[in-house]
């Protein structure tokens, strides 16, 4: 289980143990960039907007 749909808890043990260690380390960049990502998902959105308007 890759454990990327989001549908509650997921483990993060997947099936060899590189693709374990760089899903750990997206995790990990993930939650140091906090409301950062939301922010840039947010912008994607406004200039998508923008762009289309």
């Amino acid at each position: 289980m890759s454990g990327d749909n989001l549908y509650g808890k997921q483990p993060i043990k997947f099936y060899s143990e590189e693709v374990t260690l760089t899903k750990v380390q997206l995790l990990e960049k993930q939650l140091s960039l906090g409301d950062k990502v939301t922010d840039l998902d947010e912008k994607h959105k406004e200039w998508s907007r923008k762009l289309s308007g």
